[in-house]
């Protein structure tokens, strides 16, 4: 007889609110502080592709992007050093530590591409141009 997990699957459907998003964020932009320790969220933060590996993922798809544990990471341009994640289904988030900057966009609408709508951009650059 089949048992369920433990622990659902993040990636089947994960529902949360905007607060404990925001809570998650603000966890990593500390370092961790009070649920992982720096080292953990170094590892998470990290770059973990190869100079293989992104060859054959190709700079099309990763876009001045890479792989850490869980998310994306910023490797190119001025907004290197951030990491976050963007959601097929229609969410996104962003950490810059730094800049000290969240920026969560939560909508109800399913990309259409490995890259998140104009909307998400628009509304991190907007989150960017505020820092002055």
């Amino acid at each position: 007889m089949e048992q369920a997990p433990a622990f659902g699957d993040g990636a089947a459907g994960l529902l949360s609110t905007a607060d404990d998003l925001l809570a998650f964020a603000c966890m990593l932009l500390r370092g961790g502080s009070p649920v992982l320790d720096e080292h953990a969220v170094g590892e998470m933060t990290a770059d973990q592709l190869t100079a293989s590996q992104k060859e054959q993922a190709g700079t099309g798809f990763l876009n001045g992007r890479s792989w850490g544990l869980c998310q994306s990471v910023v490797t190119e341009g001025p907004r290197a050093g951030a990491f976050g994640w963007d959601g097929g289904f229609g969410t996104s988030w962003l950490v810059d530590p730094v800049r000290d900057l969240t920026v969560i966009v939560l909508t109800q609408r399913m990309f259409e591409s490995p890259h998140p709508p104009n909307v998400h951009v628009e509304l991190q650059d907007a989150a960017y141009a505020a820092l002055g």
